[in-house]
C-alpha cells in the first residue's frame, strides 16, 4: 500500500449552488472566490472543468474543483480527475532526470553518447543532457515527416533521432521550448542507464513512494478518470498565426502539431495509454501540487538533511540560472535552471514566489513550487486557452501570502 505524504482535509464539500466542490484549510478561504472567477472565465461548467490545489508543509490547504471532465458523457470533474498536462510535462520529465543524477546513475554534463553511443552521429557527439533539458541542444524539432501515430512510439522516435543533425537555422539555439524531442531523448537515456522505461521508473521511484497521481501515460483502470480536452477559438487561432509557413516552425510545432485541429486525438484511449514523454503526463491538480510541494520543501532543507525526493545539492544546482531568452517561434520569454526546471519571476508576491520554479505554457495548465513558503500549487483545466494559467497562480500566491501573515 502506498501512503501519501500529504495530510488530506476532512470532507467538507462546498454548497452545490456555486458548482464548486472541495475544501480549504482555515485561513485559506479567500482562494475560493479566486477559483470561482477563474472557472467563470474559462467557460460554462457543462462545457469544461477545472481544479486548483495548494500543498504547504505536506498539508493540502486548498483542494477545489468544478465543472465537467467530459462534456460528451456529462462526467463531472472530481478531485481525482486526471488532466493531460501537455507542454507542462517538461518539469515532471526534468524531475525524473534529476533523481537519476541524485542517484549517481548519470551526469548532466556528460555527452548523451556516453549512455547512448548511437546518438553521437551527425554532429551530436558533444550534446549533453543539460543541453537537452534546457532546450539549448539545437534539436527542437524533427526533419522526418511524422504523424500522430508515430509520436506514440518512443523507441522509434529515439531511432530516428540517432540520424538527426542539429538545426542549421540560427534561431534554433533560441527555441527555448519544443514539444517533442527532449522527451524522446530523455526517455531513451533513462532506459539505457536504468533499464526501466520512463513510465515505470517514474511510477516506482517517484509517484508510487510519494503517493502522487502523476503518470506518464495511463493504464486501463485509469482511463475513466481522464479529462476530455477541447480548445477555445483563440487558442488554435494563435498557433495557426504563429506558424507563418516558416520551415523551422513547421519542424518544431507542426510535425506533427501537439495541438491538432481535432482535439479528439488527445481524448482517444490509444493516446492516453501511450508514453509521450514531453507532452503525455497525466495528473490531478492534487498530484501536481503535491510534487511541487515536495520539491519546494527539499529546496530549503538544511544541507545534509534527508530529502523526500531530491537532495539540496541537486536542487540548488538545478535551480541555478542557465539560460533565458525570447523564443523566436512562440514569442514568450523563458528561463531555465541548470537542471531544466523553468525559473519563474517573483511577480507581485515575492514573500511567496521568490525563487519559484515549475512550468507554465500554452493551454493554461500551470504548476509552481514556492520554496520560500515550502508550498506547491497547481491549476488545471480541460478547455485550453490562448493565455498561460500563471495569472491564476499569481492571485493564489497573494491569498497564500495573506493567510500566512494572518496565521
Amino acid at each position: 500500500m502506498t501512503l501519501s505524504l500529504t495530510r488530506p482535509l476532512p470532507p467538507h464539500p462546498w454548497p452545490t449552488s456555486t458548482g464548486v466542490r472541495g475544501t480549504t484549510a482555515p485561513g485559506f478561504s479567500s482562494v475560493r472566490p479566486l477559483f470561482e472567477r477563474a472557472c467563470r472565465d474559462a467557460g460554462r461548467p457543462g462545457s469544461q472543468g477545472a481544479a486548483l490545489a495548494v500543498v504547504r508543509d505536506g498539508e493540502l490547504v486548498v483542494d477545489l474543483w468544478q465543472g465537467t471532465a467530459d462534456p460528451h458523457s456529462g462526467t463531472p470533474w472530481t478531485g481525482d480527475t486526471l488532466q493531460p498536462v501537455l507542454t507542462g510535462s517538461h518539469g515532471v520529465l526534468a524531475t525524473a532526470v534529476l533523481l537519476l543524477a541524485d542517484m549517481g546513475a548519470l551526469e548532466l554534463d556528460l555527452p548523451i553518447a556516453a549512455y547512448w553511443p548511437e546518438f553521437a552521429v551527425r554532429g551530436k557527439g558533444a550534446v549533453t543532457l543539460r543541453d537537452v533539458l534546457t532546450f539549448t541542444a539545437r534539436l527542437p524539432g524533427m526533419a522526418a515527416d511524422l504523424d500522430q501515430r508515430d509520436i506514440e512510439d518512443p523507441h522509434m522516435m529515439a531511432a530516428l533521432l540517432e540520424l538527426h543533425s542539429p538545426e542549421e537555422d540560427p534561431r534554433a539555439q533560441g527555441v527555448l521550448h519544443g514539444p517533442w524531442t527532449a522527451g524522446w531523448i530523455v526517455a531513451e537515456v533513462v532506459r539505457r542507464v536504468d533499464g526501466r522505461e520512463l513510465d515505470l521508473f517514474f511510477l516506482e521511484e517517484i509517484a508510487g513512494p510519494l503517493g502522487l497521481d502523476v503518470h506518464f501515460g495511463l493504464v486501463p483502470d485509469q482511463l475513466p478518470q481522464a479529462a476530455h480536452i477541447s480548445y477555445d477559438a483563440d487558442f488554435h487561432a494563435r498557433f495557426r498565426a504563429l506558424g507563418g509557413g516558416a520551415d523551422l516552425f513547421r519542424r518544431v510545432w507542426d510535425n506533427p502539431s501537439p495541438f491538432p485541429a481535432d482535439a479528439g486525438v488527445w481524448n482517444q484511449d490509444r493516446r492516453r495509454r501511450a508514453v509521450v514523454p514531453s507532452l503525455g503526463v497525466y495528473a490531478s491538480a492534487r498530484g501536481l501540487a503535491r510534487l511541487q510541494g515536495v520539491l519546494a520543501a527539499d529546496a530549503v532543507r538544511a544541507p545534509g538533511e534527508e530529502p523526500l525526493l531530491l537532495s539540496r545539492r541537486t536542487l540548488d544546482q538545478a535551480r541555478s540560472f542557465w539560460v533565458e531568452g525570447l523564443d523566436p517561434l512562440l514569442g514568450g520569454v523563458s528561463a531555465y535552471g541548470e537542471g531544466g526546471l523553468q525559473l519563474l519571476d517573483e511577480g507581485l508576491h515575492p514573500s511567496v514566489r521568490s525563487g519559484a520554479f515549475g512550468h507554465q505554457g500554452p493551454g493554461g495548465v500551470a504548476y509552481q513550487a514556492w520554496p520560500r513558503v515550502r508550498a506547491g500549487a497547481a491549476w488545471v483545466h480541460n478547455r485550453l486557452t490562448a493565455g498561460p494559467g500563471a495569472g491564476v497562480l499569481e492571485e493564489v500566491a497573494g491569498a497564500v501570502a495573506k493567510a500566512l501573515r494572518e496565521a
